[in-house]
């Protein structure tokens, strides 16, 4: 038998590897079919789809917050596809203050954007259903409040508030902590924490970008809570981050190597109104906060922003900075002080 020559070798193993490739992608375009089909009908259908949260609820470490994020995802595409969501919270077992504002901050968007789509089960845990029911989660989600009162240790304390202007009356309880602060200048705190929320109010939502909320929920979500000998604060807005604001000013080219550096670029922020740096960011909120923090003998200011985060400890006297692979839309500020007073749910 003649030998097949070089050149009709490589001819051969062209055509079969074309064979297979052809044959890829038709098996390919056979299930994209049978994948769009199966949605079509599930969509004409009605069809309910369960969505499993995550145990716990954290956007301050990387592994839990690709997990709540991922959650979010799901729900998200399963609303845009046209289904109906049912939250399953069975497995969920911690709730962290971080993580459960991000997502209090999501179920107002879907809600508000697909009405009577999203719904959920009472959760297992009864530290869960406890906190949901007080920050007004079961309400939302049109299921009955089933405790008279919460009583629970790690939910009674916190105090939940949202709005979209500044009304000084939604956070007065908060501010009104200030003599009990341990702090040189705790008549400052105030004035730090009304500067926050101003500068969300005016600043968050300052221009647009993909993602953002529709107009009338470009607002703030805020905990708060005093037990342990502390005051901690949190506030969230879902608005335009640190970074993105930043780098579309002209001051940003002074620091053209902090480029795609959000943890950078939000320390950045934070020490505007200290250095010679002449960058602005809502204000003085950050800057004040930051200031304010570094004459405290414990606690401290972590702000998180898109892909970045920069803590301020006080015990230790120095700052870290963060780098997460999945963004936070927004910016996250998390505030912790030492408290002289009593537990109080005030």
């Amino acid at each position: 038998m003649k030998r097949a020559s070089r050149t009709d070798r490589v001819r051969n193993a062209r055509r079969a590897r074309w064979g297979v490739q052809r044959r890829r992608k038709a098996v390919q375009l056979v299930r994209a079919r049978r994948s769009r089909a199966a949605k079509q009908q599930s969509v004409r259908l009605g069809a309910r789809v369960d969505i499993f949260a995550p145990v716990l609820f954290c956007v301050r470490r990387a592994e839990p917050r690709g997990r709540l994020f991922r959650f979010f995802d799901q729900v998200e595409r399963a609303l845009q596809a046209g289904q109906k969501v049912r939250l399953n919270f069975s497995d969920t077992d911690e709730l962290q203050p971080c993580g459960t504002l991000v997502f209090r901050a999501r179920l107002d968007i879907w809600v508000h954007l697909y009405p009577s789509s999203v719904s959920c089960i009472y959760p297992k845990k009864d530290v869960v259903e406890q906190l949901f029911q007080h920050i007004g989660v079961l309400e939302l989600l049109g299921l009955d409040a089933r405790r008279p009162e919460i009583t629970h240790d790690q939910v009674r304390h916190w105090n939940y508030h949202s709005g979209r202007l500044m009304e000084a009356s939604i956070y007065r309880a908060t501010a009104s902590l200030r003599d009990q602060i341990e702090h040189p200048e705790r008549a400052l705190f105030a004035d730090c924490l009304n500067e926050a929320v101003y500068n969300t109010v005016n600043h968050a939502y300052e221009f647009e970008i993909e993602g953002l909320p529709v107009p009338e929920l470009r607002k703030w979500w805020m905990f708060s809570q005093v037990r342990d000998g502390k005051l901690f604060v949190a506030i969230y807005d879902f608005g335009v981050t640190i970074p993105a604001s930043l780098l579309r000013k002209p001051e940003w080219r002074d620091f053209t190597r902090l480029r795609k550096r959000d943890g950078l670029l939000i320390e950045a922020a934070a020490a505007s109104g200290r250095t010679s740096t002449r960058l602005r960011h809502r204000g003085k909120g950050l800057p004040e906060m930051l200031e304010f923090s570094k004459k405290l003998r414990d606690g401290g200011l972590t702000i998180m922003s898109r892909t970045g985060a920069f803590t301020f400890r006080a015990a230790q006297g120095h700052s870290r900075r963060e780098k997460y692979v999945v963004p936070l839309p927004g910016t996250l500020v998390l505030w912790e002080l030492p408290f002289l007073g009593l537990d109080t749910n005030g």
